[in-house]
């Protein structure tokens, strides 16, 4: 890549004004509220995803793991006693 080229570039004077256009901008967008229907449908959907993975993990820990079928099925002990 050709450095030298980058050396003949020329500054350029932004408008004085754009700088405090950008800032009046940007407290307009932070000053307004966001509507309490949006917040409330937001917090729903939260406290339904919780919900829905509290469900979930219920479910999941409430199914037995399949190796535990396989010791009663098979009367296999879990000790490795030799002399009861």
């Amino acid at each position: 890549m050709d450095l030298e080229k980058l050396a003949k570039i020329q500054r350029v004077d932004a408008p004085p004004f754009l700088f405090t256009r950008i800032q009046l901008k940007i407290a307009q967008e932070n000053s307004e509220p966001m509507p309490l229907r949006t917040v409330l449908a937001i917090n729903l959907s939260f406290a339904l995803l919780l919900a829905l993975n509290s469900v979930a993990i219920a479910n999941y820990l409430a199914k037995p793991i399949p190796t535990e079928n396989y010791v009663e099925t098979f009367n296999l002990t879990s000790n490795n006693s030799l002399y009861k």
